[in-house]
């Protein structure tokens, strides 16, 4: 400001323009955070966040239309009940966390980049047992994987009898008993999560992995990096607010700067205020 436009700018003029910018955000982001429970679908994912040194979590809920953020003090399942309600009807797209696991939403896609991630590690254990499960495991993903990608473009009846056979297999290997402890422990969760992890299969509206959700999240992980995190219960406020902003424009390619002045002409003059509510979620 004092090279380009010759004016002085303290750090106090700063705070109080964002803070008075971030008040005029308020009102888009509240009817935004009102309308994620009713969505068909939602990923989600969570990251931490320091505010003046005490630990809070960056969690992030989108769609490939939006992305909504908010910090709070917990990690656990109580966030999800507050923004989605005690029971999601959509489809919730996460990693396996606990709070996740624990929320159960009856529609839920565990990822399936996570699950593969942890059965390499089985290949890599110096057991012989662990590493022959993980590589049956494995084969039989890249085979369900291979011919996913090709669902666009087989005969619907050879697509669906290759899925029977490579989901008769991995049920099998699910269902194995007396295996080593982390081979064990891989196995039992695929199959108590049976229906969580392969619902992609049968949803062409489901993605069998979390990517949209980590990418979501990225932009405002390397953010923090720059920033080192909050210091106020505002600093929090504002970050939520301009991160949903920037998110949700990108998403709907959209300009954030004339979303952000259409938000300050209306709580200054009286305009409408702009939505971030896409047409299609």
């Amino acid at each position: 400001m004092a090279e380009v436009f010759k004016l002085e700018v303290s750090c106090a003029t700063l705070c109080d323009q964002i803070r008075s910018i971030s008040e005029s955000l308020s009102q888009p982001y509240q009817e935004l955070g009102k309308t994620i429970a009713g969505q068909s679908y939602l990923h989600i994912d969570e990251t931490d966040h320091k505010d003046n040194g005490d630990r809070y979590w960056i969690w992030a809920f989108c769609t490939r239309l939006f992305g909504f953020f908010t910090i709070d003090a917990s990690r656990g399942s109580q966030v999800l009940k507050r923004i989605l309600g005690e029971a999601f009807k959509g489809t919730l797209i996460s990693d396996f966390f606990s709070a996740y696991v624990k929320y159960a939403s009856a529609l839920q896609q565990f990822c399936l980049a996570h699950l593969v991630r942890d059965i390499k590690f089985l290949t890599t254990l110096p057991d012989i047992a662990n590493q022959q499960f993980g590589s049956r495991l494995l084969r039989q993903f890249k085979r369900l994987f291979y011919f996913w990608h090709l669902r666009h473009t087989m005969l619907r009846e050879k697509y669906n009898r290759a899925l029977s056979v490579i989901q008769r297999k991995l049920r099998a290997l699910a269902s194995e008993k007396q295996l080593p402890r982390k081979s064990q422990n891989v196995a039992n969760r695929l199959d108590k999560h049976w229906s969580s992890y392969l619902r992609f299969i049968d949803d062409p509206l489901i993605a069998p992995t979390n990517n949209l959700g980590e990418q979501t999240i990225r932009t405002v992980v390397i953010g923090r990096k720059i920033t080192q995190g909050t210091r106020s219960e505002w600093g929090r406020q504002w970050s939520e607010r301009i991160w949903t902003v920037l998110a949700t424009c990108r998403k709907q390619k959209r300009s954030s700067w004339e979303f952000i002045q259409d938000c300050v002409l209306a709580s200054r003059i009286g305009t409408p205020y702009p939505s971030q509510i896409p047409a299609t979620a």
